[in-house]
């Protein structure tokens, strides 16, 4: 029964250290990231005021309409007849000339409702919409373009922790070997059939396999703690990834002439840098519109009384025609700002297809080369674990001594570490060209062939 207690007790410790943890497949990490981290809510606070921005230029067409109230406590002559004439009560004793000099304190409360329509602006709200449009648009592009690069780094972050993990099975088995190597060295020394250096040589390969197996140990915790970084996962979550194998990535089917093209016409980023242009070449027109004759509808309807009240009401209905005659050049000297603002980005423009073109090239190369060294690598395992087994079955013999051994170990722990390099660079720049084609989606991400 005591037993059974502490069983229970060692349980529950284990099952609360694990209730902060979590195990994530590639999409589920990808749409949490894209749920929590910092980038990705940026991106959308960025869409928001896009969209605020566009209603706001929309509203400059509505029209205005407005009530105040005000009271007025005066004994100038002139207010108290505009009073009487405001409440239609003028008689023939206000022209008197003594009622006209001393006419009192008077008492007036003006109740107004005021209506204010733009009917043209000269086309500078019509440009402001068409900014506003331009800029929902060019925020919509950088979001996505954002999540796609979100989504490359946490898909390479979530290969990082395949292959560490693949990584650190190597370094055990290594430690492994060592440790076989050390134990016979041990025994055949004791019985005189080995030299003192052979046993010591055993020990030293046996610290140098523990030493890289605690880095691989190492490792795999960084990987985790960049994935949880890419991830924008909160301190307290433990991560956890299935025990998957990395897959040897495709190499793709286009050429990088179509690919180079691909990346020109679909990355968000162009898109959204060219929308950019064209608001800023709207806000432009709309900056030099706004010196153009402007209409303005104007309508209001007012009551008077001396107490508060709707009584005694006149109406009036107008339009006013306005043109700025000049302005100091702020009109002008604005839309020069927006042109070179459009110019600036322009250059931008030309500078991010030329930076595109280098990534995607640099990520189609990258991933040849990848491939031809998962090719040399995989060869090298295999003719490396050949050498092992000759080479043990002819120490076994007495015919090559045991550095021989350890040297073919150590080829084969090599050859080992090279195929996992080769197979990670080829996994993460597959990624990165997606990415630097524009290509990378939540869609796409089974052609990197992760398991989901």
């Amino acid at each position: 029964m005591k037993r059974s207690g502490i069983a229970l007790g060692i349980a529950a410790i284990l099952l609360a250290g694990q209730a902060g943890a979590r195990s994530f497949t590639l999409l589920q990490a990808v749409d949490f990231a894209l749920a929590h981290n910092s980038i990705a809510r940026l991106a959308q606070a960025r869409r928001a005021l896009a969209r605020a921005e566009l209603k706001v230029a929309r509203d400059q067409r509505i029209p205005r309409v407005g009530v105040s109230y005000g009271y007025l406590l005066s004994d100038n002559p002139l207010e108290a007849l505009s009073a009487e004439l405001e409440r239609r009560q003028v008689s023939a004793t206000a022209f008197a000339p003594d009622t006209l000099n001393h006419p009192g304190v008077t008492r007036l409360g003006t109740t107004t409702l005021s209506l204010s329509w733009p009917l043209y602006t000269g086309g500078a709200t019509g440009e402001a919409v068409r900014a506003g449009r331009y800029g929902r648009a060019a925020a919509r592009g950088a979001a996505r373009r954002a999540r796609q690069s979100l989504m490359a780094q946490v898909v390479q972050s979530y290969e990082g922790v395949l292959v560490a993990r693949q990584a650190l099975l190597v370094a055990q088995k290594a430690v492994a070997a060592a440790r076989r190597h050390a134990r016979t060295a041990h025994y055949l020394y004791a019985r005189g059939r080995i030299v003192r250096s052979d046993a010591l040589t055993a020990g030293v390969n046996l610290g140098a396999s523990e030493g890289m197996l605690a880095e691989a140990r190492g490792d795999v915790r960084i990987a985790i703690d960049n994935l949880a970084t890419a991830m924008g996962a909160p301190s307290g979550l433990v991560i956890n990834v299935p025990d998957i194998p990395l897959p040897v990535a495709p190499l793709p089917t286009q050429d990088l002439a179509a690919l180079d093209r691909q990346a020109l016409a679909d990355r968000p980023d162009i898109k959204a840098l060219r929308d950019e242009i064209a608001a800023a070449r709207a806000r432009a027109r709309a900056a030099r519109d706004r010196s153009w004759f402007q209409v303005r509808l104007m309508a209001q309807s007012q009551w008077f009384s001396e107490i508060p009240g709707l009584r005694h009401n006149a109406w009036t209905v107008g339009a006013v025609v306005s043109k700025s005659l000049y302005d100091g050049h702020r009109n002008r000297d604005r839309a020069g700002v927006l042109e070179e603002r459009a110019a600036e980005l322009d250059a931008r423009l030309a500078a991010l297809r030329a930076r595109i073109r280098n990534h995607v090239a640099l990520a189609y190369e990258n991933m040849q080369t990848a491939m031809a060294r998962y090719r040399i690598a995989r060869a090298n395992v295999a003719r490396a674990r050949q050498a092992v087994a000759v080479t043990q079955v002819r120490y076994g013999e007495g015919r090559t001594i045991l550095l021989d051994l350890l040297n073919a170990e150590h080829g084969l722990v090599q050859a080992r570490e090279a195929r996992l390099a080769a197979l990670y660079a080829l996994a993460a720049n597959r990624a990165a060209l997606a990415s630097a084609c524009g290509t990378l989606s939540r869609q796409t991400l089974a052609s990197l062939g992760i398991g989901s």
